[in-house]
């Protein structure tokens, strides 16, 4: 029988109990029903991971839909380091609680382990050096993640500096790039594996390959790896990891960059106890962890004004020089092609332009090799510079602009006599290049002076005709000023005139100041693609167009076009089109008749015109003399031009026995092209490493004109002494491209055999105790 005091004692217990219990289910009911996703938030390890997508870059294409630059696949590995660090903590404080344990039974203690640092400098805003202690990553990472992927065959040095730099910059916002050059196998074997290494990670991401190798190099550009502290902080925050956008480091790539860019997606995936992300995938192919998907938008495909094939035809023409550069523009709208693919060619269009030496922008993709880069640099020939878009003295071929500038005066009629040179006080002689081959040209016009590139009638002519005029038709043809196309690092050329040179100390403006800027020499500067457009404007009967590379911008919302742009034009400012005609006619003598500097031009497919020119640099050529490059600026055909071409080569003897032949091939190979119904085939281009070779001529294996004698072909520079030009408006020179050099291995990001064997060792026996 249950005494009293032992039925109290049972009851009591059995109160107790049933409070507990109750307080058990009242609090399962609150953690799993009530407030569930509160407390599901905090559950240690599970979390929500905010994974920035980069957008997929738009295409770039030709004028008529030609695909320049695509997207590939390039597998990558990263490592998250915050995830990385976090691991080796907790493997740290694993190992120091095993250490404890001996420490109890041992009379020679074991030391603990530390957490690795080390200490970079740095200069404070007073400007004095000082030290800060940081995590050694290297030593982390090699110690807790290279192992691993040396058992599976995936590990590579690195360079450490890299790495601990990147540390120190981005922490566990960005991920570092470990490998940028995984194959696909390596890729499957990475992911099949999961690693099973926090903070390590494979993905595939868009990669840029520029098809046709060199070609267009200096037009297309290349990209760049991200540089995140160009992200502003508000938008990093939005996610846990920050995968940027590569972004364009040169040419259109990189002044495109907005259009071509596209819209980032979001992956949000879940993340284990042990602080990995969950990414593997069930037998449908679906990830596990992977809570919502937001896809990446591409971006607007570019779709350029040239025409791919012109391009080709430019840049082989153009091989046969070591330095040097072509640009073919459309001086007028018209209809090509036929009824079932017709293209309206637009008055401005460049249609093609190329520079030599040329570079592979494939080589900076994903990162260009330090081997690569310094060779680039240390290349006297500066292959990376756009000879296209940089000024140099036009020579002759600026007698064009003089000619028609003489009309405003009423000169275009007058005949001077071109007694040797002319004389500007007692000493200063200028003489025309036919004294140095014992002749003169004798009483002469614009026209004839055009043909035979009389100096000595464009000294008297330019007096006349005077700098005002001079500089107003310069600026009406677009000369002196930058064109505008989006392409950086675009000279602006330059014109002397009376403020200039009282600005800069040199004294008074004088006749012989003008007789020089009208043979364009001193200090007379332009581009390439300015002398294309003069001869485009001569052409065309006196419009100027603003150049135009960017025919439209094509995304999903439809197309955007670059509608053309007249600028200016020669009958506005008081030159009529019959006089511009003169003129005209005057450079279709240059080529066709006999006395012209630029028979070796001639051609059976088309009738083409020009001028030449030749104009010296103020340096000597190694072999001796001075150093002098050539021009030829044409246009073809006569009537309804379609095309207008300017060549330009650097240390070449003349424009007529250098530039004229290729500015033909050019013109020919395109006519047969269009109007003869002649195939291109297209292939990837070698770059062009350029050289210093003198050129004295240049001739095609299938040119008739090669055969051709000329007593001359044309001014050859040394009518007047070298005249180096301040050069006031050249800062584009300093070459600012800065691509993303992957550095070389160094000691510390080696991994030796032994250690690698003993880290495995060590990493095993901890995972099979956990």
């Amino acid at each position: 029988m249950m005494t009293f005091g032992y039925r109290i004692r049972f009851y009591l217990l059995a109160v107790l109990l049933l409070v507990g219990i109750s307080v058990i289910l009242f609090r399962l009911f609150v953690v799993q029903i009530d407030r569930y996703e509160e407390y599901a938030a905090k559950v240690p390890g599970t979390s929500e991971v905010k994974v920035r997508i980069p957008g997929v870059r738009g295409l770039i294409r030709d004028r008529k839909g030609k695909v320049l630059v695509e997207n590939v696949a390039r597998y990558e590995m990263q490592f998250n380091l915050k995830e990385v660090l976090d691991n080796f903590n907790l493997l740290l404080k694993e190992e120091n609680s095993e250490i404890r344990k001996l420490n109890k039974t041992r009379s020679d203690k074991i030391a603990l382990k530390e957490l690795p640092v080390t200490f970079f400098e740095y200069v404070d805003g007073s400007g004095i050096k000082r030290k800060r202690k940081e995590n050694d990553m290297v030593t982390i990472v090699s110690e807790s993640v290279l192992p691993y992927l040396a058992r599976l065959g995936l590990y590579k040095e690195f360079h450490s500096g890299d790495l601990q730099r990147h540390w120190r910059t981005h922490g566990g916002l960005v991920a570092y790039t470990y490998r940028d050059d995984l194959t696909f196998e390596e890729y499957a074997l990475a992911a099949e594996h999961s690693l099973d290494i926090p903070g390590v990670s494979v993905m595939a991401r868009p990669m840029r390959k520029y098809i046709y190798g060199a070609l267009a190099s200096h037009i297309l550009g290349f990209v760049r790896q991200p540089d995140i502290k160009k992200v502003p902080a508000e938008e990093r925050r939005q996610w846990n990891y920050y995968v940027p956008d590569d972004f364009g480091g040169d040419g259109i790539e990189e002044t495109m960059n907005s259009s071509l860019r596209g819209r980032p997606g979001q992956r949000v995936m879940l993340r284990d106890e042990k602080g990995r992300i969950v990414d593997s995938k069930d037998k449908f192919g679906k990830v596990l962890g992977e809570i919502s998907y937001d896809e990446p938008k591409p971006g607007s495909d570019v779709w350029l004004t040239i025409d791919v094939r012109y391009q080709y035809i430019v840049e082989n023409a153009l091989r046969k020089v070591g330095r040097g550069a072509a640009v073919v523009v459309s001086p007028r709208t018209y209809q090509r092609g036929n009824d079932g693919d017709q293209d309206t060619v637009y008055a401005g269009d460049i249609l093609a332009m190329a520079s030599v030496p040329s570079y592979d922008p494939n080589k900076f993709i994903p990162s260009i090799s330090e081997e690569n880069w310094n060779a680039y640099l240390k290349n006297d020939n500066d292959p990376l510079i756009n000879r296209a878009l940089k000024d140099h003295a036009p020579g002759s071929t600026f007698k064009i602009p003089v000619a028609l500038a003489g009309v405003l005066n009423g000169m275009e009629n007058k005949f001077y006599e071109c007694a040797g040179g002319a004389r500007y006080g007692p000493k200063v002689f200028m003489k025309c290049w036919a004294l140095s081959k014992g002749y003169k040209h004798g009483s002469i016009s614009a026209r004839g002076a055009i043909k035979t590139s009389c100096n000595g009638f464009f000294y008297r002519y330019g007096n006349a005709s005077g700098i005002d005029n001079i500089l107003r038709v310069a600026s009406s043809m677009g000369l002196g000023k930058r064109s505008g196309i989006p392409l950086n690092n675009e000279d602006s050329g330059f014109i002397p005139n009376p403020n200039w040179k009282r600005s800069q100390g040199l004294g008074k403006w004088g006749d012989a100041d003008t007789a020089l800027v009208s043979i364009g020499q001193g200090a007379t500067e332009a581009t390439p693609l300015q002398m294309a457009m003069v001869a485009s404007t001569t052409a065309n009967g006196g419009e100027y167009y603003q150049p135009r590379l960017i025919h439209k911008t094509v995304d999903f919302s439809g197309e955007k076009l670059s509608p053309p742009k007249l600028m200016n034009s020669l009958t506005e400012i008081g030159i009529p089109k019959e006089k511009i005609e003169i003129f005209k006619s005057g450079m279709w003598d240059v080529v066709n008749e006999i006395k012209g500097t630029a028979k070796r031009a001639r051609s059976e497919v088309v009738e083409l015109s020009g001028k030449t020119g030749t104009a010296q640099t103020g340096r000597k050529r190694p072999e001796g003399g001075n150093e002098t490059n050539a021009w030829f600026i044409s246009f073809a055909p006569y009537d309804k031009p379609k095309l207008a071409v300017c060549v330009m080569v650097e240390n070449a003897k003349s424009g007529g026995g250098v530039c004229a032949p290729i500015a033909k091939r050019i013109i020919d190979e395109i006519t047969l092209l269009e109007d003869y119904n002649k195939d291109q085939a297209l292939s990837a281009v070698e770059e062009s490493k350029g050289n210093f070779d003198f050129v004295e001529l240049v001739s095609f294996d299938d040119d008739p004109t090669d055969g051709i004698v000329s007593d001359s072909d044309g001014d050859d520079g040394t009518s007047v002494a070298a005249t180096p030009a301040p050069d006031p408006n050249n800062s584009s020179r300093k070459l600012l491209l800065m691509p993303t050099v992957k550095k070389a291995p160094d000691t510390r990001g080696s991994v030796k055999s032994k250690t690698v064997k003993k880290r495995i060792g060590i990493l095993e026996r901890r995972r099979r105790g956990r």
